[in-house]
Formats: C-alpha cells, structure tokens, sequence
C-alpha cells in the first residue's frame, strides 16, 4: 500500500474513530452501574495519594505516547496537505511520496518497536482496564508494524473487544488488515488497495452481514464509511 494510501486512511481512521472506553456512554441500566461501581472516596489525603500515585505510575508513559502520536499525525497530514492538491506538476506527487518514505518508515519504525515493547512489558488486558485510551493508542502503534506483529497484537485485542472493553474501530481495522494480509476476506469492509489508479476493496467475509457486525462495535454502516472515505481524499490514488 503506498504511503499516500497509508497516510490518508490513518488520518481518516483516527478522526473516526470511536470514543475510548472510559469515555463511552455507560449503560442505560442504573443497577448495573450501582453494582458495578464501588463508592468514590471523598477525602482529601485519599484523592491526593491516588493522584501521585498514578502519576508516578503513568506519568511518563503517558507523555511519551503523546509525543510520538504528535509525530505520527504530523507527518501524515504534512503529505497529505501536499499530494492532495489537484495542482501540482506531473508527476509530482509520485517524486514527494518517494523522497519522503524515509522519514515514514524511520518514525513509524521507531514507534512500532516501542510500542511492542510495550507489549512486552505489561499485561496488556490489565493495562487496558487501568488505561484504556493508552492501550487504544499503543495498538494503533502496533499496526503500522509487520504481520507478526498485527498479528500477536489481535490476539490480545480480539477477546477485549468482543466482550465491548476495547476501542471497537481499533480492533476492526486491526481485524481487517490482518485478514486481508494473510489472503482472507474482510469483515468489516475497512480495507481498501489501490489498483490502477481506483480504491478496490478486497472481498467481504459475509456482505449481508457486515453492517450489524459493524454495528455491534459501534460503527458507522459501510456505505456511510466509503462515502467518508471518498470525500476525503476522491476515489482515486497513486499506486
């Protein structure tokens, strides 16, 4: 996939994607929040040491991870502001994508290889229930890794998500791209390559079906997603 494919989906997926766990709207049933949620200490020490606690224990990390997600926009919507104007001379945007994959592949690999990791690091179901937004954001990491990667990453995404405890759009891009890179269909639909000049979209695990499946992960219906995806950069692309 070229990087002007990469660039813009990354972009478009990010500003779609859905809100993080701990921003997502609770459950309708009051029961199940009382039950599941012990009461909230009040006192000030309690308050104080809990802050410092999780700031000593998150503190860092959570810089960190912001850096390099400032990084990674960056560049993206720095090509992207370019090779996606309709004025440039020919053969233009071809020579920018080339002299600029250097810079792509330095600050996506640096970034992957910290983020697996990471990975390494911590329990990764553990810290997505203390960090939900931080676990969203390393497995976006992740996904610009190689297919090894993506694919001990959906391992650890896969049962999260199913049980509604992980970011939904995340896990189904993830999903997608593993599956279109072993040869298998999709099944949400959010992969698309570049043949001829023209966004192809590889086959569908089941086309009457995709759209509860999207549903049940909090996404928009196909359609709705291709025609955002459309409008945001046309339905051609540079090979």
């Amino acid at each position: 996939m070229s990087v002007f494919i990469l660039a813009a989906m990354l972009v478009l997926q990010d500003a779609g994607a859905q809100p993080p766990v701990e921003d997502a709207t609770p459950t309708s049933d009051p029961g199940v929040i009382a039950e599941a949620q012990p009461a909230l200490p009040t006192d000030a020490p309690t308050l104080i040491a809990e802050f410092d606690s999780a700031y000593e224990q998150w503190g860092d990390l959570v810089a960190e991870m912001a850096a390099r997600k400032a990084r990674d926009r960056y560049i993206r919507q720095l090509l992207l502001s370019r090779i996606s104007r309709t004025d440039l001379d020919a053969g233009a945007r071809p020579e920018i994508i080339a002299e600029t994959s250097d810079t792509f592949a330095a600050v996506d690999g640096d970034n992957t290889e910290w983020a697996i990791g990471l990975l390494d690091a911590y329990d990764f179901a553990a810290l997505n229930a203390a960090m939900p937004s931080l676990a969203s954001d390393i497995a976006a990491l992740v996904q610009h890794g190689d297919l090894a990667a993506q694919q001990r990453l959906l391992t650890l995404v896969e049962p999260l998500a199913l049980a509604g405890e992980f970011n939904g759009q995340r896990y189904a891009l993830l999903y997608d791209r593993v599956a279109v890179a072993e040869g298998r269909p999709q099944r949400y639909g959010s992969q698309f390559r570049c043949e001829d000049g023209e966004q192809v979209y590889p086959p569908l695990e089941d086309p009457e079906t995709v759209d509860a499946m999207r549903a049940e992960l909090g996404m928009e219906p196909l359609a709705t997603y291709r025609e955002t995806s459309t409008a945001f950069y046309g339905s051609s692309c540079s090979n």
